[in-house]
């Protein structure tokens, strides 16, 4: 273990080295809707699989490419969806057709209803018609072996319906990882429960269950452990074989060092444990660490809210991309300063902010007064992170700083 605090991008960089992207399954189509689709997935069919009418009308052949206003023809019969007409068409006749309706072969253009006349098996066009006008060709959506759904995007509801009208019946996904998440700590009591004198509700273990589940991971609450020696690794063994392991194991709490904090002395000093890091030059979040227990990685957040909230969204969401195989490198977003920062010292910070709009449509970004790490508040209602590099100077009303959104869904 370092002796000097490690960088964030230290740090994130350690743990995706030893995270590695899950094994895939395959599983039916209806099963996937928000799944991680490991293989593209292509078009079985064409759709449409044959011409069809994009309107109501007439579907007519037109020897030429186009018949002009007045014309007389005979009608021989109708096409609706789903109920083609199963005969063919010739110069001189057309045939009642609805939306959607196969266009019957031989035809090549419709005639809207409106631009015609009809009295029993007669019809006359008080339009000109040209070729095609109304139709729509087959495979103007999708052809078969079109590529509907890449590798490495998770399937939407719409892309799902895609995939679905295509003839795709399974698709090949990357297995959800299962994550444990624990939180530590003699002050806490569970959601739900009302909080007694010197207690609080444990908001940790409910926001990384929600982050776990919003990115695709499957969470796993083993509760809250008591400010005891051997506790984390007690429950994680018991865990661990009933649940026969996980991908990934977070933890709130009790990463410090006082008379109280547990868990990294059970880090460093457990059987079949490693403890790989522990202090990052970060603000909130310096006391976070990384280690291996029975082989998984494992995460430990700090306990106040915000800078396990800060932590999450830094590394642990990284982290599950690699799990899933997907990229891993946060999007570089900057925003236009409207006060002024002072200079910062050796560790990144991390502010919450909010974003504006000016009037020239340019995202300005505002750090709260208040940045306190207890501060559940001023998190909730952030919308992006500022970050302060290592000794960054100072920066003024103007200036264009980086920022980390924050996701809708968190």
């Amino acid at each position: 273990m370092p002796a000097k605090l490690i960088s964030v991008d230290e740090a994130k960089a350690f743990i995706l080295n030893n995270i590695s992207a899950l094994d895939t399954q395959t599983i039916a189509l209806d099963k996937a809707l928000g799944r991680i689709i490991a293989s593209d997935i292509c078009a079985r069919l064409s759709h449409p699989a044959h011409p069809i009418s994009a309107m109501d009308g007439y579907a007519l052949h037109l020897p030429q490419d186009r018949m002009e206003a007045g014309t007389q023809l005979k009608i021989i019969g109708e096409s609706a969806a789903g109920h083609p007409f199963s005969g063919q068409v010739n110069e001189g006749e057309a045939v009642r057709i609805f939306t959607g309706g196969y266009l019957p072969d031989g035809c090549n253009a419709i005639l809207i209803q409106e631009d015609a006349k009809a009295e029993g098996t007669q019809l006359w066009l008080n339009e000109a018609v040209t070729a095609g006008q109304f139709v729509r060709p087959a495979g103007l959506d999708f052809n078969a072996g079109d590529l509907l759904v890449p590798a490495q995007s998770m399937l939407k509801a719409r892309s799902f319906a895609l995939a679905a009208l295509s003839g795709t019946t399974e698709c090949v996904v990357r297995r959800k990882p299962k994550i444990a998440i624990l939180s530590s700590g003699d002050e806490l009591v569970p959601f739900g429960e009302m909080p007694g004198k010197g207690q609080l509700i444990n908001s940790n273990s409910l926001y990384l269950k929600t982050l776990v589940e919003a990115v695709g991971g499957e969470a796993y609450d083993l509760g809250i452990l008591p400010d005891k020696s051997g506790a984390l690794l007690s429950r994680l063994g018991e865990a661990i074989a009933h649940t026969g392991g996980f991908d990934l194991i977070l933890c709130s709490g009790g990463a410090s060092v006082g008379t109280h904090d547990h868990i990294h002395h059970d880090l460093n000093t457990g059987n079949n444990v490693e403890l790989n890091f522990w202090k990052i030059a970060m603000r909130p979040g310096k006391p976070l660490m990384f280690a291996h227990v029975q082989d998984i990685p494992f995460i430990g957040l700090p306990g106040n809210p915000v800078s396990a909230g800060v932590c999450a969204l830094v590394f642990v969401i990284p982290a599950i991309h690699k799990c899933l195989g997907l990229d891993t490198d946060q999007p570089a977003e900057t925003a236009i300063l409207t006060q002024t920062l002072k200079e910062n010292d050796r560790r990144q910070d991390y502010l919450r902010a909010q974003i504006t709009t000016d009037a020239s449509g340019r995202r300005m970004v505002t750090a709260m007064v208040k940045q306190d790490s207890s501060m559940l508040s001023h998190f909730s209602i952030a919308d992006a992170l500022i970050i302060r590099p290592p000794h960054a100077p100072v920066a003024q009303a103007g200036d264009e700083v980086p920022i980390l959104s924050l996701p809708q869904m968190l």
